[in-house]
Protein backbone atom coordinates (compact mmCIF):
# COMPACT_ATOMS: atom_id res chain seq x y z
CA UNK A 1 0.00 0.00 0.00
CA UNK A 2 1.41 3.01 -0.93
CA UNK A 3 -0.60 5.90 0.61
CA UNK A 4 -3.12 5.65 3.71
CA UNK A 5 -5.00 7.67 5.59
CA UNK A 6 -7.92 8.29 7.87
CA UNK A 7 -8.54 11.54 7.40
CA UNK A 8 -10.88 12.87 10.53
CA UNK A 9 -13.41 15.94 10.92
CA UNK A 10 -12.07 18.62 12.92
CA UNK A 11 -13.09 18.35 16.87
CA UNK A 12 -14.56 21.59 17.07
CA UNK A 13 -17.07 19.60 14.31
CA UNK A 14 -17.57 17.00 15.87
CA UNK A 15 -17.97 17.69 19.32
CA UNK A 16 -20.73 19.63 19.11
CA UNK A 17 -22.46 17.28 17.24
CA UNK A 18 -21.91 14.90 19.66
CA UNK A 19 -23.37 16.66 21.93
CA UNK A 20 -26.60 17.51 19.91
CA UNK A 21 -27.25 14.29 18.99
CA UNK A 22 -26.87 13.06 23.06
CA UNK A 23 -29.40 16.28 23.98
CA UNK A 24 -31.87 14.65 21.03
CA UNK A 25 -31.57 11.37 22.57
CA UNK A 26 -31.75 12.23 26.44
CA UNK A 27 -34.51 14.97 25.39
CA UNK A 28 -36.55 12.30 23.83
CA UNK A 29 -36.34 9.68 26.90
CA UNK A 30 -37.21 12.20 29.46
CA UNK A 31 -40.31 13.16 27.21
CA UNK A 32 -41.13 9.28 26.67
CA UNK A 33 -40.55 8.77 30.60
CA UNK A 34 -41.19 11.31 32.61
CA UNK A 35 -43.68 13.56 30.76
CA UNK A 36 -45.36 11.34 29.28
CA UNK A 37 -45.01 12.59 25.31
CA UNK A 38 -44.66 9.86 23.44
CA UNK A 39 -44.59 10.48 20.10
CA UNK A 40 -41.99 13.96 20.77
CA UNK A 41 -40.12 11.54 22.49
CA UNK A 42 -39.53 8.66 20.27
CA UNK A 43 -39.27 11.82 17.50
CA UNK A 44 -36.11 12.96 19.30
CA UNK A 45 -34.71 9.84 20.07
CA UNK A 46 -34.78 8.95 16.99
CA UNK A 47 -33.51 12.40 15.51
CA UNK A 48 -30.35 11.69 18.23
CA UNK A 49 -29.56 8.34 16.55
CA UNK A 50 -30.34 9.71 13.02
CA UNK A 51 -27.20 12.51 13.55
CA UNK A 52 -25.15 10.11 15.58
CA UNK A 53 -25.46 7.54 12.34
CA UNK A 54 -24.28 10.82 9.70
CA UNK A 55 -21.58 11.53 12.01
CA UNK A 56 -20.28 8.40 12.34
CA UNK A 57 -20.41 7.37 8.73
CA UNK A 58 -18.85 10.76 7.48
CA UNK A 59 -16.56 12.06 10.29
CA UNK A 60 -13.68 9.79 8.86
CA UNK A 61 -12.67 9.99 5.22
CA UNK A 62 -10.60 6.18 4.22
CA UNK A 63 -8.17 6.74 1.72
CA UNK A 64 -5.78 4.09 0.47
CA UNK A 65 -3.86 3.66 -2.37
CA UNK A 66 -3.12 0.26 -3.47
CA UNK A 67 -1.05 -1.25 -6.62
CA UNK A 68 -4.19 -0.85 -9.26
CA UNK A 69 -6.53 1.92 -7.54
CA UNK A 70 -7.04 4.46 -5.28
CA UNK A 71 -10.01 4.07 -3.07
CA UNK A 72 -11.68 6.70 -0.75
CA UNK A 73 -14.50 5.89 1.22
CA UNK A 74 -17.45 7.58 3.84
CA UNK A 75 -18.94 4.41 5.27
CA UNK A 76 -19.89 2.30 2.49
CA UNK A 77 -20.04 4.74 -0.08
CA UNK A 78 -17.37 6.08 -1.72
CA UNK A 79 -14.83 6.51 -5.24
CA UNK A 80 -12.93 3.51 -6.40
CA UNK A 81 -10.40 4.67 -9.26
CA UNK A 82 -8.43 1.83 -11.38
CA UNK A 83 -4.95 3.07 -12.33
CA UNK A 84 -5.78 2.86 -16.18
CA UNK A 85 -8.73 5.69 -15.13
CA UNK A 86 -6.47 8.07 -13.56
CA UNK A 87 -4.52 10.47 -15.66
CA UNK A 88 -2.87 12.98 -13.26
CA UNK A 89 -3.16 14.00 -9.97
CA UNK A 90 -2.05 17.27 -7.67
CA UNK A 91 -2.29 18.88 -4.06
CA UNK A 92 -5.11 21.63 -4.77
CA UNK A 93 -6.86 23.96 -1.66
CA UNK A 94 -10.14 22.78 -1.62
CA UNK A 95 -13.18 24.99 -3.62
CA UNK A 96 -16.33 24.64 -1.62
CA UNK A 97 -18.13 26.41 -3.98
CA UNK A 98 -17.35 23.82 -6.99
CA UNK A 99 -18.98 21.24 -4.60
CA UNK A 100 -21.57 22.98 -2.55
CA UNK A 101 -20.06 21.95 0.62
CA UNK A 102 -18.52 19.14 2.21
CA UNK A 103 -18.98 15.34 2.62
CA UNK A 104 -19.32 13.38 -0.48
CA UNK A 105 -20.75 15.82 -3.29
CA UNK A 106 -21.21 16.06 -6.95
CA UNK A 107 -20.33 18.75 -8.48
CA UNK A 108 -18.28 20.68 -11.62
CA UNK A 109 -14.74 21.53 -10.78
CA UNK A 110 -13.45 23.80 -13.96
CA UNK A 111 -16.41 23.30 -16.16
CA UNK A 112 -15.81 19.46 -15.62
CA UNK A 113 -17.89 17.12 -13.83
CA UNK A 114 -16.95 15.08 -10.77
CA UNK A 115 -17.09 14.32 -7.33
CA UNK A 116 -15.78 15.94 -3.78
CA UNK A 117 -14.98 14.00 -0.80
CA UNK A 118 -13.89 16.37 1.69
CA UNK A 119 -14.35 16.54 6.18
CA UNK A 120 -16.09 19.96 7.23
CA UNK A 121 -13.78 22.33 7.82
CA UNK A 122 -10.81 20.91 5.77
CA UNK A 123 -9.24 22.70 3.11
CA UNK A 124 -6.54 20.68 1.48
CA UNK A 125 -6.47 17.87 -0.24
CA UNK A 126 -5.51 16.41 -3.82
CA UNK A 127 -7.39 16.75 -7.26
CA UNK A 128 -7.46 13.61 -9.67
CA UNK A 129 -8.25 14.19 -13.55
CA UNK A 130 -9.21 11.14 -15.07
CA UNK A 131 -8.83 10.01 -18.86
CA UNK A 132 -12.53 10.09 -19.09
CA UNK A 133 -12.90 14.07 -18.44
CA UNK A 134 -13.80 14.04 -14.91
CA UNK A 135 -12.15 15.90 -11.87
CA UNK A 136 -12.27 14.22 -8.78
CA UNK A 137 -11.61 16.02 -5.34
CA UNK A 138 -10.10 14.12 -2.13
CA UNK A 139 -9.61 15.59 1.02
CA UNK A 140 -6.39 14.74 2.73
CA UNK A 141 -4.37 16.22 5.66
CA UNK A 142 -0.82 15.30 3.52
CA UNK A 143 -2.10 16.19 0.15
CA UNK A 144 1.50 16.06 -1.82
CA UNK A 145 2.51 12.53 -0.29
CA UNK A 146 -0.95 11.46 -1.58
CA UNK A 147 -0.70 13.46 -5.23
CA UNK A 148 2.89 11.48 -4.97
CA UNK A 149 1.13 7.73 -4.53
CA UNK A 150 -1.32 8.06 -6.80
CA UNK A 151 0.71 9.77 -9.74
CA UNK A 152 3.05 7.01 -9.34
CA UNK A 153 -0.01 4.24 -9.66
CA UNK A 154 -0.80 6.14 -12.62
CA UNK A 155 2.29 5.89 -14.58
CA UNK A 156 2.33 1.80 -13.76
CA UNK A 157 4.27 1.79 -10.60
CA UNK A 158 3.36 0.59 -7.43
Amino acid sequence: MLHREDVYAQRRFVIPMVALATAFAVGGVWLLLGADQVADGIALIVSGALLGTVLRLFAVLHVRVEGDRLRARFGPWGLNLKTWEIDAARAEEYRWGSYGGWGLRAGLDGGRKGRAMSVPFLRTGVVIETKQGNRHYIGSRRPDELAAAVNQISKGGS
